[in-house]
């Protein structure tokens, strides 16, 4: 499952992606928006086709790079409360060591490479850059 969406993130139906009987781990990761410096939201923005093209190119290199079984991954569009899921990414592998791995690496480069922008809402937009 690869999505950017305005939508809330079904965490359950992200987790149920990447079930396999052939794994023994399953990581999900979770971003949520947090109240920082009188933060009251973030809006995502996002080119959508270079977006998904990329986090399924991520999926797929997290595969081969950590030799995991599958890999989920859904990042929401448009304005998120403090409090609200940003993005989430599951991956399920044979043990935790590779599927943990997997999972952080998985979460920098979209940071790093996908284009989704995110701006402060706090009476004042502005924009954040990602960091590291």
């Amino acid at each position: 499952m690869i999505d950017v969406r305005r939508a809330r993130i079904d965490l359950e139906a992200v987790l149920d992606s990447v079930r396999r009987d052939d794994a023994g781990a399953i990581v999900l990761f979770v971003g949520t928006v947090r109240s920082d410096e009188g933060i009251r939201a973030l809006d995502y923005e996002v080119y959508r086709p270079m977006a998904i093209k990329s986090l399924t190119a991520l999926a797929e290199q997290a595969k081969e790079k950590f030799g995991i079984a599958a890999m989920s991954i859904v990042h929401r569009l448009g304005r998120v409360p403090v409090g609200g899921d940003s993005v989430a990414i599951a991956c399920s592998g044979g043990h935790r060591a590779e599927t943990f791995a997997a999972c952080e690496w998985v979460m920098d480069e979209v940071k790093r490479i996908v284009p989704i922008w995110k701006t402060d809402v706090e009476g004042r937009p502005k924009y954040v850059r990602g960091r590291r």
